[in-house]
């Protein structure tokens, strides 16, 4: 028997709750195996949290541009 066969058999007697979260699975180790970008780094959300921070007088017009408006 086939490791597809095997597991076609397991997912036969499962419920329809318990093959959502065998697919969910799947899908999580197929993208976990896929190969890394061209540069060899695996992007990941949240990776600069805290790291960066923006100037309290952002969304003020500069000095040097004001005369433009």
């Amino acid at each position: 028997m086939t490791l597809q066969q095997q597991a076609m058999r397991v997912m036969e007697r499962l419920s329809d709750e318990q093959l959502s979260i065998v697919i969910q699975f799947a899908e999580f180790l197929s993208l976990k195996s896929e190969p890394a970008n061209e540069d060899g780094y695996i992007r990941k959300p949240g990776i600069l949290k805290r790291k960066m921070a923006m100037a309290d007088d952002f969304d003020e017009t500069p000095e040097c541009f004001k005369e433009y408006i």
